[in-house]
């Protein structure tokens, strides 16, 4: 019998195309499931470092790009059995996520107790890197955190600083970045490209402030981000860097830092308490999202985000149902 084919996003070149391709449907083994994608989530972050070839997450092109999704659980593998259940509306971390049929491991798909937030759950992975650089950090109630960028995960660790009780500040270069945290993210929004965020931030708080979490991944950008922190505080490693990282040494060593280099989406609990999270309303993730795609139009927008237009993205879901 001949495989089922699908639908599917794939990098046919890289830093340079993405292209709709079909693929067979992939079949559930031990410890896996099969769901028939409703959302996947789209990261200029991470994502396009794997698509521009600066990453080998996936192998030689082409290889279909995307690590989260939510859909409906459609097979379930001889490990997995009484995790799910058929029809089941459910969140995973996956390779490939941008395609009709995904499959993930038992241990990263967890179930969604309303299936109308699967749209705002298939983005759950950069809030969970967030949370999780915040467990590592030790950040508290009544801290001050400043956090340097605001792409998708720098918005999400502003918007979970503040849930958690700390006073937040945020700078960017970015307007429509910038307007999404003013409005849900941060306390205070910095404009980088009109002000140097260091400066505004030590006129405040001369002493520095307790956490800083530097999201981007530009080395360029340590030095001051260190230099807001106060003495025996807290810096997080929250970006990816895909070359080596520098800094003056002598700015974390007089300070005495703690230096924190999260990696990954957190244990369950804490994914499963992020979705808890968006289900509530309580992280708003509707509101970072800047384009909701159906999947026949999804090439078209892919490709430009190989060019510099991808910084009038952010987040991005593709609609596969």
């Amino acid at each position: 019998m001949a495989a089922q084919m699908m639908n599917a996003l794939a990098v046919t070149s890289l830093g340079k195309k993405a292209e709709l391709i079909s693929l067979p449907k992939p079949t559930a083994d031990n410890d896996s499931i099969v769901i028939k994608t409703a959302y996947s989530g789209v990261s200029i972050g991470t994502e396009m470092w794997i698509a521009e070839g600066r990453r080998d997450d996936y192998g030689p092109v082409p290889f279909v790009n995307g690590y989260q999704a939510t859909g409906t659980v459609v097979e379930i593998g001889p490990g997995a059995e009484g995790a799910v259940q058929l029809g089941d509306p459910v969140a995973v971390f996956c390779s490939g996520a941008h395609s009709e049929y995904v499959k993930a491991s038992i241990g990263l798909a967890h179930k969604l107790s309303d299936p109308a937030s699967m749209q705002a759950c298939s983005m759950f992975v950069q809030p969970s890197v967030a949370a999780n650089a915040w467990n590592l950090a030790g950040l508290n109630t009544g801290d001050v955190a400043y956090v340097v960028g605001q792409g998708l995960v720098g918005q999400c660790a502003a918007m979970i600083a503040k849930l958690r009780g700390a006073y937040v500040i945020a700078s960017d270069v970015s307007g429509d970045r910038l307007e999404r945290s003013r409005s849900v993210c941060a306390d205070w929004v910095i404009d980088a490209s009109g002000e140097r965020a260091l400066d505004a931030i030590l006129e405040r708080f001369p002493g520095g402030v307790d956490i800083v979490a530097e999201s981007t991944g530009f080395g360029a950008l340590l030095d001051d981000a260190m230099a807001a922190c106060r003495g025996k505080g807290t810096f997080v490693f929250l970006g990816w860097y895909p070359d080596r990282a520098s800094f003056h040494f002598q700015t974390p060593h007089g300070k005495q830092l703690n230096a924190v280099f999260p990696c990954f989406i957190g244990e369950r609990p804490v994914r499963e308490s992020v979705i808890r999270w968006i289900e509530e309303g309580k992280l708003e993730m509707r509101a970072l999202i800047s384009h909701e795609l159906h999947w026949s139009e999804a090439e078209a927008v892919y490709n430009q985000l190989f060019t510099p237009t991808r910084n009038s993205y952010n987040g991005i879901t593709i609609k596969w149902a």
